[in-house]
C-alpha cells in the first residue's frame, strides 16, 4: 500500500485542509481519515495535542455535543459541514484511514482524482524509472502522476485502521 508522507490534520473550519471527497459512479467515494463516535461514522482528524476532532454534516449531532459552525461547502459532497466536537481516542471505537487505489500495469497506485472516464493515480515510494516507463510525469520532488482510463486499471478502497 502507498503510504503518504503527507498527513492532513483537519480542522472543522478550516476548509483548505479538508479531506477530498472524490465522486465516483454516481455515488460518494471518500478518501481520509474516520473515526465511529457513538455508532456513527464521522470525518475525522487528529490535533496536535492528540484530540480527535469529528466533523458532521448533521446538525442533529449537536444533542450529542457537538459545537455548530459556520456550514461551508467541500467540492464533490452534497452535504455542508455543520458541526465539530473535539473527543479523546479512548471515545472512540474505531479510527481508520481510506484510500482509493487502483492496480495499474502491475503496480498498485493511489487515485486522487477522477472524471466519467479516467483516474488520475499517483506515487511517490518506487523506482521512478518504472514511472517514466509508464508514461508518469513529475509534479513534484518524488511525486510521479498520470491520468489513465479507468477501464486500464483495478480500482479498490482500501481501509487501514489506524493507532490512537
Amino acid at each position: 500500500m502507498i503510504k503518504s508522507n503527507i498527513k492532513q490534520r483537519l480542522e472543522c473550519l478550516d476548509i483548505n485542509k479538508l479531506e477530498k471527497l472524490i465522486w465516483k459512479r454516481g455515488r460518494f467515494m471518500k478518501d481520509g481519515e474516520f473515526a465511529i463516535y457513538l455508532g456513527k461514522e464521522y470525518s475525522a482528524g487528529k490535533t496536535k495535542e492528540g484530540k480527535i476532532v469529528l466533523r458532521s454534516t448533521d446538525i442533529e449531532d449537536v444533542k450529542n455535543g457537538f459545537e455548530p459552525c459556520k456550514p461551508f461547502n467541500i467540492k464533490y459532497i452534497q452535504d455542508k459541514i455543520v458541526c465539530f466536537k473535539y473527543v479523546n481516542s479512548s471515545e472512540i471505537t474505531e479510527y481508520y484511514i481510506i484510500r482509493s487505489m487502483a492496480i495499474y500495469k502491475g503496480f498498485e497506485f493511489e487515485v486522487v482524482e477522477e472524471t466519467e472516464d479516467k483516474l488520475s493515480i499517483v506515487t511517490m515510494i518506487g523506482d521512478y524509472r518504472d514511472w517514466v516507463r509508464l508514461g508518469m510525469k513529475s509534479i513534484d520532488i518524488g511525486v510521479y502522476q498520470k491520468w489513465i482510463n479507468k477501464n486500464e486499471a483495478e480500482v479498490k478502497i482500501v481501509k487501514e485502521n489506524l493507532k490512537l
